[in-house]
């Protein structure tokens, strides 16, 4: 299993909230900068989640499921993917076995270090923001709550 590092970089919370439309290229979706900062309520996701991933991190966050970090953005590009980071520890057994099926393991380091997965989605110049919100929500649905 490949082995990620994940690292929580403190920094001052900004309110951003951009919209794109499901047709908008993933080359145009500006990244959100802002990291470190837990949401404590749904409604606290849409200023630290892009919009690709948002109402996949929504459904997870409803579910008990933590979610550490994402991105999908115009710098994701280079990568081929799209990504959502979940706190392994903070997973139900049940979680944390669909996590590992579908991710892959990783260090997350900030206060603490912990074990995290990555859940990649695979993306390219001309993937839409649509198609990206798309499978984040089916892979999000495939999680139970906890």
């Amino acid at each position: 299993m490949n082995q990620k590092e994940f690292t929580i970089h403190p920094k001052k919370f900004e309110v951003k909230s951009i919209s794109y439309s499901d047709s908008t290229l993933i080359s145009s979706v500006k990244p959100i900068e802002e990291g470190g900062i837990t949401a404590e309520k749904a409604e606290d996701l849409e200023t630290l989640v892009e919009a690709p991933l948002l109402e996949s991190c929504k459904i997870l966050h409803e579910k008990g499921i933590k979610t550490v970090f994402s991105s999908a953005n115009k710098k994701d590009i280079a990568n081929g993917y799209a990504y959502i980071t979940l706190d392994l520890e903070a997973l139900s057994e049940k979680n944390r076995e669909i996590a590992l099926r579908i991710g892959k393991l990783g260090t997350i380091h900030g206060a603490t270090m912990r074990d995290g997965i990555y859940i990649e989605i695979p993306i390219r110049e001309s993937s839409t923001v649509g198609e990206v919100k798309q499978e984040a929500v089916r892979i999000a649905q495939g999680f139970e709550q906890q």
